[in-house]
């Protein structure tokens, strides 16, 4: 079936585009397994149903340049560098460069599949296998939805209304509504959207479910509700891409609102002390950068004020938006909201804080066996599960099942990686037979 060109975002900064990785990729591109075409094709469908909108997660679209070159993801981003910094102002929506999104990463290019990036083409693969078609018409439908990976999840959230009310139009049905399907941090995207729609964070405001009069379902695919402790490290030490210690270094992750907003809550407890012993620290509080000396932080550092500034409104960011995901609504959600995600791999857990001299960064790696044990949990190996339901937030004593996100319909787990999900026979078989439902009536579930 014909593909139009496709655009929006991916995966976590933790272990990007290792060489190694990118090899094993690339050579398992051809040998992956999938869910057999007389499966898709028998699949029960409805009449009409709802088109379906990605949103994808953190790195994952094209950023590209004034003349529609290619900033990211591109040879020169994995030997050399270019410069992703953001501009250091605030308010954040000042804080702007000349940027602007692209196409999803990996579907238009060989290079992106060649350093890990294949999730999002094998999503397109499924529904281009199951019968869909991008862009608005009869028949079965999906649209991406693209954002500026770098930038305050709130904004891309308000992005998100605007596409959605964009496609109404497009479609010619006031009351249209879709099927949302969140990846990743693209998952926190459409948690806040369903929420409270495109509003700004308000420690005051009540869950309106604001998002639902243009949502059908949502679908949060490896979606870390409760934060990834790699976003600290990528905050403090930066992240390589291919041989660049550069392109992602951390003077260009530490200007990123979004990554702040990838940062555990309060409740996770997400580091330990070089003993192991858990510490009760607030990421989202800046006592605990100035404990530790992170960033502009550190002894004797003579960092602009500015900097500064901008950490300490990033982190406070953070802590409203994480604010907001976590606050219990007065009302049932109006729609359901379904989540899948693999549980069957060592993932990153904690950090060690507090290591070495004032100002050393948080040390992400197991030492010793105890040091294993102590800092990975089950997950997909960049999401854990207890980040997938957000069980900081749950009573996990009475019922180890318990999960913090009221409006969860049901969980699903495998045995899938976190970029590996959507080449999963199990997780294609489910991720279909969501989609293929009727729309539920809105003011049925809303009684």
């Amino acid at each position: 079936m014909a593909r139009a060109v496709r655009s929006a975002g991916a995966s976590f900064l933790a272990g990007l585009a290792l060489g190694g990785a990118a090899a094993a990729a690339w050579a398992s591109l051809g040998r992956k397994r999938r869910l057999d075409l007389r499966i898709v094709r028998a699949l029960p469908r409805a009449r009409q149903a709802p088109m379906v909108v990605f949103v994808p997660g953190l790195l994952g679209s094209q950023l590209l340049r004034p003349d529609g070159s290619v900033a990211w993801l591109n040879l020169g981003n994995t030997l050399g560098h270019h410069d992703l910094s953001l501009p250091r102002k605030l308010p954040f929506a000042a804080s702007r460069d000349e940027l602007v999104p692209g196409f999803l990463i990996g579907t238009d290019s060989a290079l992106p599949r060649a350093f890990g990036f294949t999730e999002y083409a094998d999503l397109l693969d499924l529904l281009d296998a199951a019968g869909y078609e991008p862009g608005t018409g009869p028949g079965l439908r999906y649209a991406v939805y693209t954002y500026d990976w770098r930038r305050d999840l709130v904004e891309a959230a308000r992005g998100l209304a605007l596409r959605l009310e964009g496609l109404a139009r497009e479609i010619g049905d006031p009351g249209a509504r879709f099927h949302l399907v969140g990846h990743s941090m693209g998952g926190l995207v459409v948690r806040w959207y369903l929420r409270y729609g495109g509003a700004e964070p308000d420690e005051h405001a009540p869950v309106t479910w604001a998002g639902a009069r243009r949502t059908a379902s949502v679908l949060l695919t490896a979606t870390p509700s409760a934060g990834s402790i790699p976003a600290l490290g990528a905050i403090t030490g930066g992240e390589r891409v291919g041989l660049s210690h550069t392109t992602l270094a951390a003077s260009v992750v530490s200007r990123m609102p979004s990554v702040y907003q990838l940062l555990p809550p309060f409740g996770t407890r997400s580091l330990v002390d070089p003993r192991g012993r858990a510490l009760d620290c607030d990421l989202h509080d800046l006592a605990t950068w100035e404990r530790f000396g992170w960033g502009p932080f550190g002894p004797g550092s003579k960092r602009e004020a500015a900097e500064r500034s901008f950490v300490v409104a990033a982190l406070e960011r953070a802590r409203a938006f994480h604010a907001g995901l976590a606050r219990r609504p007065d009302r049932k959600a109006p729609v359901p909201v379904h989540a899948l995600g693999g549980d069957c791999l060592l993932t990153l857990a904690r950090a060690v804080a507090g290591e070495g001299p004032a100002g050393s960064p948080p040390r992400l790696v197991a030492q010793t066996r105890r040091e294993q044990d102590l800092l990975f949990e089950a997950g997909d190996g960049r999401v854990t599960r207890a980040s997938f339901l957000a069980t900081q937030l749950a009573d996990t004593g009475s019922d180890p099942e318990a999960h913090g996100i009221p409006e969860l319909s049901g969980a699903f787990f495998g045995s899938a990686d976190h970029h590996g999900l959507y080449a999963d026979p199990a997780f294609q078989s489910l991720l279909l037979r969501l989609l293929l439902r009727p729309a539920p009536s809105l003011l049925a579930r809303s009684a």
